[in-house]
């Protein structure tokens, strides 16, 4: 939780932040809105790897996020950084950097990183990273994400109502 502002951040991670990751954190922005809690929330995105460091989404990922009417023109890809592990949540598109970021995580934090689509249910499922594929695997990708974040938004709201974030 940022002390200055009382949000918490959600971060989404993939691979080299240029494809996968980005379109989480702009969808999961719009949901957020959507759900009356974005004054809640902060979001941002990150790679596990600075193949991209510095280089806009994946034209594909924009092109995608459009469809959506969804805005990635911004987007810098980034590495993750120790600050980063204070985040509420670590959202992770697969095994592979969910593994990386077990490795990477101070011990207190481990519990914080999960696997998105655990969010929708479905634990051992990955979103598939389309950086090597067609338009068509960026929206099957897309796909999976919103049904992840759809369900993580669902458990926010969950814990909202508990008082888990009071």
């Amino acid at each position: 939780m940022t002390e200055a502002t009382g949000t918490r951040s959600l971060i989404f991670v993939c691979t080299g932040n240029i494809c996968r990751s980005p379109l989480a954190k702009v969808y999961a922005d719009q949901a957020l809105q959507q759900a009356g809690m974005a004054s809640q929330f902060v979001t941002d995105s990150v790679g596990t790897h600075a193949y991209h460091q510095g280089q806009a989404a994946d034209p594909r990922s924009v092109q995608v996020a459009q469809e959506f009417q969804l805005d990635l023109r911004p987007h810098a890809a980034r590495r993750i950084q120790p600050a980063d592990f204070q985040a509420e949540f670590l959202l992770v598109m697969d095994h592979y950097n969910l593994q990386n970021l077990r490795r990477m995580a101070p011990p207190e934090r481990l519990g914080r990183v999960k696997l998105l689509m655990a969010f929708a249910g479905q634990p051992k499922l990955e979103v598939p990273d389309p950086y090597t594929g067609a338009l068509d695997d960026f929206r099957f990708s897309f796909d999976l994400i919103r049904q992840g974040i759809d369900g993580l938004i669902k458990s926010l709201q969950r814990l909202h109502n508990a008082g888990a974030f009071d």
